[in-house]
């Protein structure tokens, strides 16, 4: 079976890592006999050791919390990280390189070592020159650049922890200094290190009399730069940063996560900046849990990325129009995905870097502390727009506020802003519920205009590329039941690959979605399926796969989770459940299916031209009504909440 990193490799990880040496690097840890170690458990509160670890097993186990596993599993936990970047971790630790996947034939492989070779170039590149930049600033004292940082009064160990840098002021420095180490020029200039001019096609260096910050992935290597201005009346960009390259994908990057995620789990909530100064500032005003999208504004994948850690997120944008309208952005982003949200508000014109260093540490404990919930931030922002005397003020309102409550999935929540709106507006909140019930009809006729992909024609991306399906209500509904929890359940996902064959599911958006998610299951990627499904979201225009996607737990709801899953804290009982609802709409699936098939057979046999023809139809049609006699269908009990 192919996956997204090789059993051999796997294996390769766990034979070069000694559990022992790994979570001692996290951990104090004291001899407790022959191949056996203690310490202070890392996953909860405790006075006398309890957390075991066996040399000769590999394996760890906390008497206290019960918590127990691999070096996999202790990565996973203490990183808060999921499978494949537990592996990377590790990897990086003891010299494994991980190919992208397996491969089918020697050419596919040979193209594959060949992008992979070019990517291990990159980091390398790009390792490099964050360790030269940083000594430029380091070793050069009396630059523009190193004086400039002194402005901005950062010191030497934070510079140091962030890796900060300075880039020359040359054309050449970087193009010289990469060619001594080694590299290519096209390396270099794959790596973004180098550029060239438009019109003339010479090649310069990219950064040249600026601050260097180095921009980290998930797994703490270096992927790109991001180089500011030292002038204060620059004609050039504020900021210059690295282009997208095999490593660096801007919309996949929070600056400062490596340093951050730990510090996010512990204090439970995340702090979202807009950029690389002020995420410093908070981290040296003690809120090490913030970060900040890299070169792009805050994106639906960057959200994802922080729902492994927390469920709580502080927005800090600047004060202006620009900052507001990206922290209403945000909010569109992360409430389907059940974050609680509170806004950090600043004085007009400030940011947290100019309050950091005008009041220090305090200052910013206050900004933080004084953080209101979303709505209350909201609201004054879309409600300030109309005259409230009036009857229509009040209506545009409720009109615009309403779209955000909608994207709320939990119904106490919702029900409690509801109450709020109206409370604001001197409404009734019978009103507002009744607007609230106006978008959900439209949404609901709009759920039922499936879509099917179009031929491959050479047609352009606006040209119409979808035309309706005309499917039954209770395949719709089998199809959103199963995605449903195929995104909540790996193991129904496998069940599906057992079961259902491509061409079982429609072409529906709803249905290559469920196709996708079975195939990246059985290469190992389910946890990793947000990017594809929500490429096949981009490409389709069913605003009901973009509510699935939108948050998993959502679309729980959205199937009448209650009434079909009967949840509950029995695992026996939700499984049970499960396996029933899993049953009983495959059987759906299979019985259309399979109808439709004997339909088409019928037809083509009423018009056979021949006795063989005749022949060969009744013998598949035979095939088709087996199956419809032997796996009767089940009817399942609950219909969709809209």
């Amino acid at each position: 079976m192919n996956r997204a990193i090789p059993d051999e490799i796997v294996d390769e990880v766990r034979s070069r890592c000694n559990i022992v040496d790994i979570i001692g690097s996290y951990i104090p840890l004291k001899k407790a006999g022959h191949g056996t170690w203690k310490a202070l458990c890392p996953f909860h509160q405790e006075k006398t050791p309890s957390f075991n670890i066996s040399e000769q097993n590999q394996h760890y186990h906390c008497f206290g919390c019960g918590k127990g596993g691999d070096v996999f599993s202790f990565v996973m936990e203490r990183e808060g990280v999921d499978f494949p970047n537990a592996i990377h971790l590790l990897a990086s630790k003891c010299s494994v390189v991980i190919p992208e996947k397996t491969y089918t034939n020697p050419e596919e492989r040979r193209q594959a070592q060949e992008h992979a070779s070019q990517r291990e170039r990159i980091y390398a590149v790009n390792e490099e020159f964050a360790a030269w930049y940083a000594a430029q600033l380091h070793e050069h004292p009396e630059s523009p650049v190193a004086q400039y940082l002194l402005t901005r009064g950062i010191p030497d160990d934070i510079a140091a922890r962030f890796r900060i840098g300075a880039a020359p002021d040359s054309w050449d420095a970087s193009f010289r200094h990469g060619t001594a180490l080694g590299f290519s020029e096209h390396e270099l200039f794959e790596s973004g290190i180098l550029t060239s001019n438009e019109n003339s096609g010479k090649i310069y260096d990219r950064f040249r009399n600026r601050l260097i910050f180095p921009i980290w992935n998930e797994q703490g290597k270096v992927v790109a730069f991001s180089a500011r201005t030292i002038e204060k009346n620059s004609e050039g960009a504020k900021y210059v940063n690295s282009p997208e390259t095999p490593v660096f994908k801007k919309g996949n990057i929070l600056y400062a996560l490596p340093l951050a995620r730990q510090e996010i789990q512990k204090l439970g909530f995340v702090i979202l900046c807009e950029g690389q100064l002020d995420v410093i500032a908070m981290h040296r005003a003690g809120f090490c849990n913030a970060v900040a999208p890299q070169g792009t504004a805050f994106t639906d994948e960057q959200a994802r990325i922080l729902k492994r850690y927390t469920d709580k997120l502080y927005i800090s944008f600047d004060s202006d129009s620009a900052g507001i309208k990206a922290a209403v952005r945000a909010l569109e982003i992360v409430l389907p995905m059940d974050f609680e949200v509170k806004i950090i508000r600043f004085p007009a014109g400030r940011d947290p870097d100019e309050i950091f260093r005008d009041s220090g540490s305090e200052g910013l404990k206050l900004m933080v502390d004084g953080a209101v919930d979303f709505f209350d931030f909201l609201c004054p922002q879309i409600i300030g727009q109309f005259d409230q005397t009036t009857p229509f003020g009040k209506s545009r309102s409720v009109a615009e506020v309403i779209p955000f409550i909608r994207k709320i999935s939990q119904p106490v929540a919702r029900d409690q802003y509801i109450q709020k709106l109206a409370g604001m507006l001197n409404v009734k909140p019978d009103t507002v519920y009744q607007e609230l019930n106006k978008i959900r009809q439209n949404e609901s006729s709009a759920f039922r205009s499936i879509v099917k992909p179009s031929a491959d024609n050479g047609q352009t991306a606006n040209a119409p590329a979808e035309q309706p399906v005309d499917l039954p209500p209770e395949i719709i509904h089998a199809e959103e039941t199963l995605l449903a929890l195929a995104l909540n359940f790996e193991d129904v996902c496998l069940r599906l690959s057992e079961e259902l064959s491509t061409e079982m599911i429609s072409p529906t958006s709803i249905g290559k979605a469920l196709n996708e998610l079975i195939k990246l299951t059985i290469n190992g990627e389910w946890s990793n399926a947000n990017a594809s499904l929500a490429k096949i979201n981009s490409d389709s225009s069913d605003s009901r796969l973009s509510m699935f996607l939108a948050s998993p737990k959502f679309s729980m709801d959205l199937i009448g989770s209650k009434q079909s899953l009967a949840l509950t804290k029995d695992p026996s009982k939700l499984d049970a459940n499960k396996n029933k609802a899993v049953s009983d709409n495959i059987a759906a699936i299979k019985k259309y299916f399979f109808e439709k098939q004997k339909t088409e057979l019928m037809n083509k046999l009423r018009n056979a031209a021949t006795p063989e023809e005749k022949q060969e139809l009744l013998k598949q049609l035979n095939a088709i009504i087996a199956p419809l006699s032997s796996h009767p269908p089940r009817k399942p009990k609950s219909d969709p909440v809209i």
